[in-house]
């Protein structure tokens, strides 16, 4: 038997027998520790709105918006003397063809005013403050739009925003789009299934992913370039607006973006949502913004 032949054998020998090693190693995910989800965004002239939600496991097949809700919470928003027990309510939302909950009060939101959160649920309290004083509407300028952009996440369309920042004052943003949609509107390249809709368009409110800052920018016009979250075809009409929102929004969403990030760049650290406004017994915010003038805006292609 020739050399060549002999090294064949001895590969192929060791091949089979590495195949036939293979061992099953079941792992158990240590327990999972669940924390409580609150979000809440006043807005001058409006009605408070507070999610109460609990979290559960990446894998949990409990994703419904009725199974996520925690119930019989007591929820109430001060400011001054005047205090605001929210109540569960709902709204049915066709996107999704189910009913979304969360807690909502009676008493619309005012400028300079201080608010504070109070959540009573069983034996746990959470609270958390946000001010309506230190915000500014900012002026949309004009708008435009790209069909490719690169950034972080690679190449995309996007809207272009260019906007005067509020000089003096330490400012945080964050894009907002309202539009229709129907079925025939795919969202990241997925079409949108919902029994609910028919052939009905119903308006959403599209929010960008990503928050800015005007740290080094006081006072100048700022550029903002946003991917679409929901495909369109030419004449697409929307409406975009600049909201001005806290640092504790801001440093929540900051973090939610890094921790996305993270997720599809191997060579970032991943990024955990720390501690916020809650400390370690809940994620979320308590939070104020104001909404800049409405933009038209009409997608060219």
């Amino acid at each position: 038997m020739n050399k060549f032949i002999y090294s064949i054998l001895k590969i192929t020998a060791a091949s089979l027998l590495f195949l036939s090693c293979e061992k099953v190693i079941t792992i158990t995910p240590p327990p999972y520790i669940g924390k409580v989800s609150i979000q809440s965004m006043l807005e001058p002239d409006s009605i408070p709105i507070v999610y109460f939600n609990k979290t559960v496991p990446y894998f949990d097949p409990k994703i419904n918006f009725a199974d996520l809700v925690i119930r019989n919470a007591n929820i109430k928003i001060t400011s001054g003397a005047t205090t605001d027990v929210l109540q569960l309510d709902s709204v049915f939302d066709k996107v999704y063809c189910e009913y979304n909950y969360y807690y909502k009060g009676t008493v619309p939101v005012q400028m300079n005013k201080t608010y504070t959160l109070t959540i009573i649920n069983g034996s746990d309290t959470y609270t958390a403050s946000c001010s309506t004083s230190s915000l500014s509407k900012s002026t949309i300028d004009s708008t435009a739009y790209t069909a490719n952009y690169k950034d972080l996440y690679g190449e995309h369309e996007g809207v272009i925003i260019y906007f005067r920042d509020v000089p003096a004052q330490a400012n945080y943003y964050r894009y907002e789009m309202d539009r229709f949609i129907d079925t025939a509107t795919k969202k990241a390249e997925v079409k949108i299934v919902s029994p609910c809709l028919g052939r009905d368009s119903v308006q959403v409110q599209e929010l960008g992913r990503s928050v800015f800052n005007d740290i080094g920018q006081d006072g100048q016009q700022l550029k903002i370039v946003i991917e679409p979250a929901y495909s369109h075809s030419p004449g697409t009409k929307g409406y975009i607006r600049i909201q001005s929102i806290d640092k504790n929004a801001y440093d929540f969403f900051d973090q939610l973006d890094k921790q996305k990030l993270s997720q599809f760049n191997p060579f970032i650290e991943p990024v955990f949502l720390r501690d916020g406004q809650f400390g370690s017994k809940a994620i979320g915010y308590f939070s104020a913004m104001v909404k800049s003038n409405a933009a038209a805006f009409i997608y060219p292609e």
